[in-house]
């Protein structure tokens, strides 16, 4: 009988064997005698893909938990339809009294930090808040005439003066004094006047020029012009005019007139009338072959700006003779 169960113990260890099982219980039917095929590492068939897609994910193969977002900075809280009447009073928002924040709060909230000092980024946190608790009152440089537009190029900042009277405040953007080539090759600066001019001409509408698209201009000296932008910065940005929103710049062609004076003053970038600054007798723009005939200007409706860091002034020379800057005397101080 040894023989036979000696047999069947080997049948029965080839038949574990080749099912790929390895557990205790199996080892122990096997005979001390036997050559140690229990003990020889099993081969496990890999799972079919039908399998594969089919079993259920373990915990070992879950996903981690994705950690939730950072919540992002709530934006200060504040009585906005009471910040607009504080602007209005102050003539520094023009616009409806409707508790929205929009373009033309920012223009005003931005106008009022640059007069009080602050940084001029156009939203109103704490300290602009308790600012317009206790405003600064802006300090005019001129004295006359009674109806006039004082540009402050330090602050950057437009004042509107009737009968004597402070009637609104703009941010303004002028020359940030870069060099950049002309129509004809030549280089200029970016440099916006100083001193007392007059409004000379203007274009209701829009004026397509080399640098850029002016809005509703009002040229006070040569090609220099106030005019409506869709970029109008805290910061210099212009090649030597003077930008204003466009909404403002249909504002100013209701509040300013042919002949009305402008004084401005003040900045970095700046030159006065005659003198040899690079591109100031010269400025790129309408040539006199460009002025025959006029362009036409397209009319356009007042909107709120877009930021648009591409938008450019045009610097351009004027289509009428040059009037020479008013003779009046610029103020002491």
């Amino acid at each position: 009988m040894r023989p036979s169960l000696t047999v069947a113990a080997v049948l029965t260890a080839l038949a574990v064997a080749a099912t790929g099982c390895s557990t205790s219980a199996a080892r122990t039917q096997a005979s001390p005698d036997l050559p140690a095929v229990l003990s020889s590492p099993s081969v496990v068939p890999e799972p079919s893909v039908e399998a594969a897609e089919s079993a259920e994910p373990s915990e070992s193969s879950a996903p981690s938990p994705t950690a939730s977002p950072t919540p992002e900075k709530p934006a200060f809280v504040y009585d906005v339809a009471a910040a607009q009447r504080k602007l209005t009073e102050l003539r520094y928002y023009v616009g409806v009294i409707d508790g929205a924040r929009g373009p033309a709060l920012r223009s005003a909230v931005m106008a009022f930090q640059k007069v009080q000092g602050l940084g001029a980024d156009g939203t109103i946190g704490p300290v602009t808040l308790a600012a317009l608790k206790t405003p600064r009152t802006p300090v005019l440089r001129g004295a006359a005439p009674a109806d006039r537009v004082e540009i402050d190029l330090t602050k950057q900042v437009l004042y509107v003066v009737k009968r004597g009277v402070l009637s609104r405040i703009m941010p303004v953007s002028s020359g940030n004094g870069a060099t950049y080539l002309q129509k004809d090759g030549g280089k200029a600066k970016a440099l916006t006047p100083t001193g007392y001019y007059r409004i000379q001409r203007r274009i209701v509408g829009e004026r397509v020029a080399d640098l850029g698209t002016l809005y509703d201009p009002q040229y006070f000296y040569r090609g220099w012009a106030i005019h409506g932008s869709n970029s109008v910065p805290a910061r210099p940005a212009s090649h030597g005019c003077v930008r204003v929103t466009r909404t403002d710049a249909k504002y100013l062609l209701n509040a300013l007139k042919i002949g009305m004076s402008v004084y401005l003053y003040g900045g970095a970038f700046t030159f006065t009338a005659g003198s040899a600054a690079p591109g100031t007798d010269n400025p790129t723009g309408d040539t006199a072959a460009d002025t025959a005939p006029s362009p036409t200007p397209r009319a356009t409706q007042p909107t709120q700006p877009t930021p648009s860091p591409t938008s450019t002034d045009s610097g351009e020379a004027s289509e009428s003779p040059a009037a020479s800057p008013s003779p009046s005397p610029s103020p002491s101080g």
